[in-house]
């Protein structure tokens, strides 16, 4: 700040020289700083000279400096509103965590109760909430209010020390060691100082890139942080009643699925299991049945025509035929030869009143057995016993048996719920 410089004895503490008077000038701490052209009463002769010998005047550091310390204050406001919005953020994430174990836990419910502290977090949300979101969102942005209006406060007052003389004038001033004991005069010298160098003007003109600066810097990256994680979490569950909707939403069909368990369905789980479909499985085993009948009504048919040929003349003639053709025969000696031949030729005989009757095609009692033997039909047989057990068989164990992963969902669901509501329909029979 410039002081004309007089003789110690000649200074007052309360007041100061008026513009053009003294022999110097002096900066803000009474430092000389340069002597200049003057007259011979003590004046300046050229008011360019005294401008130029005070171009190195302090004001200018002043200003600077000003616009460096509200830089720093904004930084310091950010600082703080970090601080402040942190738990916020905190808050948004253990939001979004916990809408993340709902969804995680409505996938797959039999993961999630395996973890008996998952557990316990879904049912703290089911009963309680997973959280709010607009109110520290609106804490949010009430702290981000209050840091824009900081950060225009610091950005305008700097606009108004570049615009308003007086305003220059006064920061000046406020920035002497003792403020009160300058002169108007001294204040009025130190603004035109200010005003007329070059580094004055430049660091008026600083001022406003500066305001500008402070003005456009943007908030925090938290604030992007927790719109962002505002945004994730809005349309996904919060309360607590949200929460049970999306779990009744599980629950219902899977009751629906029990309470209809029928015969039909427990044969679609019997086939699923062997991976083919009832139509086929039931198919096969009609075609297998009806073979294995078709054969043995056959057989029924061959002895019921035996017993009636047995009977009849033409069997006894034939049959006497055969005895007098094996005595007739000089082997008849050998009682070995004797009864092979017999037993061969009633055989003959047999078959051939058997089958007097058309009776198609007969592979024999043995193609039963290789029909009841083959791998596939054996599988038949097995899906037609496990069919034939349904009514003695329970909803529960018939799961457990054919579909153990959907019971261990549906029982998981029913712990999430915290209730027993599946025990009475799984310990229901299978009509």
């Amino acid at each position: 700040m410039a002081k004309t410089e007089r003789k110690l004895e000649d200074q007052n503490a309360s007041q100061a020289p008026t513009l053009g008077m003294g022999a110097g000038t002096f900066g803000q701490q009474g430092q000389q700083r340069s002597n200049i052209a003057q007259g011979g009463s003590g004046r300046y002769t050229n008011l360019q000279q005294y401008i130029k010998a005070n171009e190195a005047n302090p004001n200018a550091q002043l200003l600077q400096r000003e616009g460096t310390r509200r830089q720093k204050e904004l930084g310091a406001r950010q600082q703080e509103f970090t601080r402040q919005a942190e738990p916020i953020k905190q808050q948004f994430e253990g939001i979004r965590s916990g809408q993340q174990l709902v969804q995680s836990a409505l996938q797959d419910p039999t993961k999630i109760v395996q973890d008996p502290s998952q557990l316990q977090r879904f049912t703290q949300y089911r009963t309680q909430g997973i959280g709010d979101v607009e109110t520290p969102f609106q804490q949010l942005q009430s702290a981000r209010g209050t840091l824009g209006t900081q950060q225009e406060q610091l950005a305008s007052g700097l606009e108004t020390i570049q615009r308003d003389p007086n305003a220059l004038q006064n920061f000046i001033q406020s920035q002497r060691v003792n403020p009160a004991l300058a002169t108007r005069g001294e204040n009025v010298l130190d603004r035109f100082l200010t005003q007329s160098t070059e580094s004055g003007q430049k660091a008026i003109a600083e001022l406003g890139t500066t305001a500008g600066a402070i003005r456009s810097t943007q908030a925090p990256g938290i604030v992007g942080d927790i719109e962002t994680l505002r945004t994730q979490t809005q349309g996904k569950p919060l309360s607590s009643a949200d929460v049970d909707i999306l779990l009744t939403g599980k629950i219902t069909p899977e009751e629906e699925y029990i309470r209809n368990i029928n015969q039909a369905e427990g044969k679609n789980l019997i086939a699923r299991n062997l991976g083919k479909t009832t139509e086929e499985l039931d198919m096969r085993l009609g075609e297998l049945n009806y073979n294995i009948n078709k054969i043995r009504r056959t057989i029924g048919q061959r002895e019921k025509n035996l017993r009636e040929a047995e009977k009849s003349t033409e069997y006894k003639i034939d049959v006497a035929n055969l005895e007098n053709s094996i005595l007739a025969d000089p082997r008849s000696a050998n009682n070995s030869w004797t009864q092979r031949t017999r037993a061969e030729g009633l055989k003959n005989i047999n078959d051939k009143f058997k089958n007097k009757t058309d009776l198609g095609t007969y592979a024999g009692e043995s193609y039963i057995a290789e029909l009841e033997n083959s791998p596939y039909n054996k599988a038949l047989r097995e899906y037609e016993k496990k069919v034939n057990q349904l009514s003695s068989t329970n909803k529960q164990q018939l799961l457990q048996q054919y579909d153990p992963t959907r019971l261990s969902r549906i029982q998981a669901l029913q712990q999430l719920a915290g209730t027993t509501q599946f025990n009475p329909l799984l310990s229901g029979g299978i009509q």
